[in-house]
């Protein structure tokens, strides 16, 4: 009995393990499951990746293509322009004095010899007195010694005669050779008075004809106290006003642009510095005047180049009817050229510039790339002459990037 217990008291608690056991199987179970299941997407998805990249590796780079051709006989050439005055010229004043009136202001068209403003010139007006005074002054003795020349005239014509009469008496022994050398030393005397009277009214004459110019200057100088138009123009410039004090020389008063017909100062790069000929027409538009067209013809050409900018100064001029342009625009001037061979172009950003020069890259019909070493002409901006190294209608890649190198392949696509 006793035995028998005890075999039954041990085996009791074994039942008790088994569904500890059969969770702990289920759990692993339940996380096989869900690691195989988070697995196979995952490597479905890096399958999936690595196909995508194998692809993306097999494609082939796509780039856009132009092809070289001939340009236009005829080209325009647009440039940057500066539109000036045909005249503009400050006026200074040439007396002192106080700015009597103005008459005039900015913008206001005048006139040749059109009165613009006055001076009160009280200091010149007192010297203009003085050498008036100076001058008859100098007049006055003037006439003195015109007096004075007629009586040492007379002196000697009396003497002469005397000398004469005594030189016969003498000749005859009624008088002594004392007496006719005293009268032949006065006839001396007077002929010495009579030079010293000529010599005294010269300088007379001087003093008075530098008196004269003296008062013909100040009153010369006095008419600037009346400024007045140079020549027909605008007012662009008005620096004074009524009772401002005037040195003469010193301060700009007025200024004023004739500004129909209006210069045009271009800067013409050397590339077209021979397309440019005396009397040539261009083409005046203002980007503040949209739709109107001037035309201006070139009337002079510096013939040198500026050494910093590699540039030719040409001047043109171009008729203003109604004011419509202003000195100190900004402009662009067009230029219409000939030529007698068309030159092969290309676009400007196909253009790589190294070490080695000036290459741009070629799309074969294959979609091989290949490099070409070419020389450039003209830079016309969006397009580039090439004067070798190319031939018409080779296919030239756009912005070629690092990608793109020699024997690589593309897939080609024209712009």
């Amino acid at each position: 009995m006793m035995a028998q217990e005890s075999t039954r008291t041990s085996r009791t608690p074994r039942p008790a393990r088994r569904p500890v056991l059969v969770f702990f199987a289920i759990l692993g179970l339940i996380v096989a499951v869900a690691i195989v299941g988070g697995l196979l997407p995952r490597l479905s998805r890096q399958k999936g990746l690595l196909a995508a990249s194998e692809q993306i590796a097999e494609r082939k780079p796509v780039v856009l293509v132009s092809p070289a051709h001939y340009g236009a006989t005829k080209d325009t050439i647009d440039l940057p322009a500066d539109l000036v005055a045909m005249i503009e010229s400050p006026i200074f004043a040439r007396a002192d004095g106080y700015l009597k009136s103005r008459l005039v202001d900015y913008g206001n068209h005048v006139k040749a010899g059109q009165l613009m403003a006055e001076i009160e010139t009280p200091e010149l007006d007192q010297q203009i007195g003085q050498a008036s005074a100076n001058l008859e002054q100098s007049q006055a003795s003037l006439k003195e010694l015109e007096s004075d020349i007629d009586l040492a005239r007379a002196n000697l014509a009396l003497a002469r005669v005397t000398f004469d009469r005594w030189q016969h008496l003498q000749a005859k022994g009624a008088v002594s050779k004392q007496d006719l050398d005293t009268r032949q030393a006065d006839l001396g005397v007077r002929q010495a008075e009579l030079r010293k009277a000529e010599s005294a009214l010269a300088t007379a004459q001087n003093t008075v004809n530098a008196n004269a110019a003296n008062l013909r200057r100040l009153n010369e100088l006095k008419g600037f106290a009346r400024i007045t138009a140079p020549f027909d123009g605008v007012v662009t410039v008005r620096d004074v006003d009524v009772g401002y004090l005037i040195n003469a020389g010193s301060k700009e008063l007025f200024r004023v642009a004739q500004i129909d017909p209006l210069r045009v100062f271009v800067n013409v790069p050397q590339t077209y510095v021979s397309d440019i000929t005396q009397g040539q027409t261009a083409e005046l538009r203002v980007q503040e005047r949209p739709g109107q067209v001037w035309t201006a013809k070139v009337t002079g050409i510096s013939n040198s180049l500026d050494t910093n900018s590699r540039a030719m100064l040409v001047i043109l001029e171009t008729r203003n009817p109604g004011n419509a342009l202003y000195p100190g625009m900004y402009a662009q001037v067009r230029f219409s050229t000939a030529r007698a061979k068309p030159v092969l172009r290309i676009s400007g950003d196909a253009l790589l510039l190294g070490k080695t020069g000036a290459r741009v890259a070629v799309a074969g019909a294959d979609g091989i790339v290949h490099f070409r070493n070419v020389t450039i002409g003209q830079d016309l901006g969006s397009e580039v002459e090439i004067t070798s190294g190319l031939e018409p209608g080779q296919m030239v890649i756009s912005n070629p990037t690092d990608a793109i190198t020699e024997g690589a392949a593309v897939e080609a696509r024209k712009r």
